[in-house]
């Protein structure tokens, strides 16, 4: 009954976000990418129009991007509590490094390094 619940808030929700027309600040959500090719990268969601469907342990919402129309596909948890990790702080720190040494190379206008 309680999954029941939650989909039901989840699509009542869903569908008052659709019934406006245009794209407001309302209709934007944002979110952290965890693509693999651009992780903590902020996207904006446009929830004025999509898809939701569930699949049982999973609410999917498909959805298109704000500033093109590529779908971008959010999971949620059916019931109950969830936690996102907490960034890695080596692995911040090693980007940071990888990000300043891409930089130092791009000032010096260096050419790309090969193996021999």
């Amino acid at each position: 009954m309680k999954k029941i619940l939650v989909l039901f808030t989840a699509c009542i929700l869903f569908m008052s976000l659709t019934n406006s027309t245009q794209t407001t600040e309302i209709n934007v959500w944002k979110k952290v990418s965890n693509d693999e090719l651009n992780p903590g990268e902020i996207v904006s969601l446009d929830m004025s129009r999509g898809y939701a469907t569930c699949d049982g342990p999973y609410i999917i919402l498909v959805v298109n991007l704000v500033d093109s129309d590529e779908e971008l596909m959010v999971m949620f948890p059916n019931g109950g509590y969830w936690t996102s990790p907490k960034p890695d702080p080596f692995l911040e720190e090693l980007q940071k490094e990888f990000d300043s040494l891409e930089d130092y190379l791009r000032n010096q206008e260096s050419k790309e390094i090969k193996k021999k």
